[in-house]
């Protein structure tokens, strides 16, 4: 008895829960070395190949359509691993851990379903192997231990259905890594997916603000793919397609809170208790000063970023057009300065009001260079890239003030240019004219901004109208 329990102590230790999320897959360190061989005659044709390596009994090699290879083992439980189990070493640690995990099996009396697998990473500097358990019939990942969501980064969640969602979302990146070698006991209700993304394209052409991940024309194609694949479900690039859509759906379903008691129904809706963000007066009064453009910035990013989510599309747009205006104001700024220089040795203008111009063309150019440089590829980003540079954002500053402020320079420092730049109509007319001028022309504006004004402006131009119409001959049904 003392053994049994010592042994489990030695399992706690040992056996740490992971999920496919952190398998660090594309994070690889570069350890391949291309070298020159000799080519045997006929290899491969006449002569045959070389003695093949041998991996122990029941175990066989399978490869990723991506290229990745990984182990397998029929054995009970189903093991399988992505570690070299052609290095000795390597495998001399995945056998001994998959005998840990039966002997825990067996020590906890679980009931192992038939329809689940095992996959086992030794660590190469520690001697501990991460683990997870994927069940086929339930489509979610397991343990053998209870796990806290944020030892596993799983998102927090509101409920058991909606922890489910997370769970199916990790189950298919599984799947989606490791396709190769059980194709019969999959499940992956393609005709399911299917009516999801005809759904996704649907709601996209109907609603402005639709929750789906993918565009209108994006489902299209996604149901073109998902209609080929159907009809391939015994070939593994299908059910990698396949596995990555249904892990795109599960994660939205979480996100949206799917079925939960208040689901997210548009983009822009907020449904979690967030902490409430107070007013900033500095902000406020930075805002007044740039002409109300950072206020309009910060509403747009915290649109962009509802409940802390982000899509790729939305941002992207939003990326594009900003840089676009960006460049705009590089260009407009570079003329302005060009014009307020050349008044400069002209004495019917004011070469203070010259200078303040300039000074504000200056902030533009340099302000729009230095955000265009900052976020050269924003407009390309991921989603992930994107909801990373937003949190940031978020924690350093709350309702994005100080994003919102930078975004706003080229814009306001450009108007206020242009500003400065107009003021110097009214000293060039005080020179050339006299003030009696001066004075008639502002008050020609002041009563053309008069409503009365616009009302008689109206009426002249409906009289004409109204003559035509009564002075016409009426046209009749009978008329030849």
């Amino acid at each position: 008895m003392s053994e049994s329990k010592s042994f489990a102590s030695l399992v706690d230790t040992r056996l740490k829960p992971t999920t496919p999320v952190v398998s660090g897959r594309y994070s690889n360190k570069p350890s391949s070395k291309p070298r020159n061989v000799v080519i045997p005659p006929g290899l491969f044709s006449y002569a045959g190949e070389t003695e093949p390596l041998y991996l122990p009994p029941n175990w066989s090699i399978h490869v990723q359509p991506e290229g990745q290879r990984y182990f397998a083992c029929e054995t009970i439980p189903r093991v399988l691993t992505d570690v070299d189990m052609y290095s000795a070493a390597k495998q001399e640690k995945v056998i001994r851990y998959a005998g840990v995990v039966r002997k825990v099996i067996e020590d906890k009396q679980i009931k192992f379903p038939d329809s689940a697998e095992v996959f086992l990473a030794p660590s190469e500097e520690e001697d501990v192997c991460h683990y997870y358990i994927a069940d086929h019939a339930s489509h979610t990942l397991s343990w053998l231990e209870a796990v806290d969501l944020d030892q596993l980064y799983i998102p927090d969640v509101v409920s058991e259905s909606q922890l489910r969602f997370s769970l199916a979302d990790l189950y298919w990146q599984h799947i989606e890594q490791f396709p190769s070698h059980r194709l019969d006991r999959l499940s992956l209700a393609v005709e399911d997916l299917i009516s999801i993304f005809v759904h996704g394209e649907g709601d996209h052409m109907t609603s402005s603000n639709s929750t789906f991940p993918y565009t209108a024309k994006e489902c299209k194609n996604f149901v073109r793919v998902l209609d080929a694949a159907k009809q391939r479900l015994d070939q593994p690039p299908s059910v990698c397609v396949v596995a990555r859509l249904w892990s795109v759906v599960s994660r939205n379903r979480l996100q949206t809170h799917y079925a939960q008691e208040t689901a997210r129904l548009s983009r822009d809706q907020l449904i979690l208790a967030l902490p409430e963000v107070r007013r900033s007066r500095v902000f406020s009064a930075s805002s007044r000063l740039l002409l109300g453009i950072p206020q309009s910035y910060s509403e747009k990013l915290q649109s962009l970023f509802s409940d802390e989510i982000v899509y790729v599309h939305p941002w992207r747009d939003f990326m594009s057009h900003t840089r676009e205006e960006w460049q705009q104001y590089v260009t407009w700024s570079l003329g302005l300065a060009i014009i307020n220089v050349l008044m400069l040795p002209l004495s019917s203008v004011s070469s203070t009001i010259a200078f303040a111009s300039l000074a504000c063309c200056a902030v533009t150019l340099i302000a729009s260079l230095a955000l265009l440089l900052k976020f050269n590829h924003a407009h390309t980003w991921c989603a992930d890239q994107a909801a990373t540079f937003l949190l940031a954002a978020k924690e350093v500053s709350p309702a994005f003030r100080h994003t919102a402020l930078a975004f706003s320079v080229p814009r306001a420092a450009f108007l206020w240019a242009a500003g400065f730049a107009a003021l110097q109509a009214p000293f060039w007319l005080q020179r050339v004219a006299n003030v009696f001028v001066l004075a008639a022309l502002v008050g020609v504006v002041v009563l053309a901004s008069l409503p009365w004004v616009r009302w008689a402006r109206k009426a002249a131009r409906a009289l004409p109208r109204w003559r035509h119409e009564h002075d016409s001959e009426p046209e009749g049904i009978f008329k030849v």
